[in-house]
């Protein structure tokens, strides 16, 4: 499966847009040999973009061109395709490797479909014979600390964990987060039907980057981040959320609550029951800012906003305390305070403080780094 980062589709048409229209694109899908090896491949007028892929392993390579020469670029420039002008309904060229002991293929390709237009690789004809009914995918155990694994479970784009430890409720845990999974039919077009656009465009198959790692894990408390970046999006698209569970009892609980903070919901249609990012009430807003010296009389102009109320802020555990920290944008106003758990008392509501007894009774666990 390719995946690739949700950039803007802006940024990745810079390198054809400029001088697309001075390039001879054999649009269309076509079939045939690359040496000895059975191809599909395909290209899209619009941008000077193309695709191909071996009939034995159906993994997308793209294909681009660039100012400086008049080869097609292989995908980290693994591979220059030559290619001479169409001849009626054949295409002839040579390929030549770009790394390595030089190597020369030649190339033979018949038109198989005219009918794609300006976006042939996002069409039936070539999308629609990467497609297959989606599985669950298992990703490679990683250790999270001694004793404690997780990996990857990943459908249809979107991404979830198993994870393997001690506890006893981590196997309904388990089940809860498979659960997540949308695998009704509309997700599952919804999917493909951006790999197509991306495919018509720049002649990759992109998706929405979706991850989702563990935060915080100990005896008594685990807390995921879910990492979403939607495809064609630009860094507006980027979101996150962590969900937290009590592990004696396997049932997710919402840290806010210990701070009598209600929480603001998420945009992400996949957070389920997360706790999203909360609004400081004034008591915790004044308590927070007082032990981190925050003075807002004092704060730079471009940052005055970051310190007005109603400012939205993430909240996770930590080793040694709880931090508070508004989501970053690049211009280095956000506000992040950690308070060390035995000196949140004044803030907590009776089931906070009952919480935090137990994380303070709880042995520390060492993070495998």
């Amino acid at each position: 499966m390719s995946r690739l980062p949700a950039l803007c589709i802006c940024g990745l048409l810079l390198p054809f847009a400029a001088f697309a229209k001075t390039v001879d694109v054999p649009k269309g899908i076509w079939e045939g040999t690359l040496g000895t090896k059975a191809i599909v491949a395909c290209f899209n007028a619009q941008f000077a973009s193309g695709s191909y892929f071996y009939r034995q392993y159906k993994k997308p390579i793209q294909l681009r061109r660039l100012e400086k020469d008049e080869f097609w670029h292989e995908a980290d420039d693994t591979g220059l395709w030559s290619l001479d002008p169409a001849k009626g309904s054949t295409l002839t060229g040579t390929w030549k490797s770009a790394k390595g002991k030089p190597v020369t293929l030649p190339i033979q390709l018949n038109l198989a479909d005219a009918t794609g237009g300006d976006t042939a690789c996002g069409t039936d004809g070539y999308a629609g014979l990467l497609e297959a009914p989606p599985k669950i995918e298992t990703g490679k155990k990683e250790e999270y600390a001694p004793g404690r694994s997780f990996r990857a479970l990943r459908f249809a784009g979107q991404e979830t964990l198993e994870l393997f430890g001690p506890e006893p409720t981590l196997a309904a845990i388990n089940r809860e987060l498979r659960g997540d999974f949308d695998t009704s039919k509309e997700a599952v077009k919804a999917y493909f039907d951006t790999r197509r656009e991306f495919l018509g465009q720049v002649g990759v198959p992109a998706e929405d980057e979706k991850t989702a790692s563990p935060d915080h894990w100990t005896s008594e408390w685990l807390s995921i981040r879910n990492y979403s970046w939607t495809a064609g999006t630009g860094s507006r698209g980027i979101s996150w959320f962590f969900r937290t569970w009590d592990l004696k009892t396997g049932k997710q609980v919402d840290p806010w609550t210990w701070f009598g903070a209600r929480t603001q919901k998420h945009s992400d249609p996949h957070e389920k029951s997360g706790t999203g990012r909360g609004m400081l009430t004034p008591k915790l807003r004044r308590f927070l800012f007082a032990y981190g010296k925050i003075d807002p009389s004092q704060a730079e102009k471009n940052c005055k906003d970051n310190y007005a109320d109603g400012n939205p802020y993430d909240l996770t555990l930590e080793t040694k305390g709880m931090s508070f920290s508004q989501p970053a944008n690049g211009d280095g106003c956000e506000i992040t305070v950690e308070v060390p758990y035995a000196d949140l008392d004044p803030v907590l509501t009776p089931a906070g403080k009952a919480a935090v007894r137990r994380i303070l009774a709880s042995p520390p666990v060492a993070r495998t780094r």
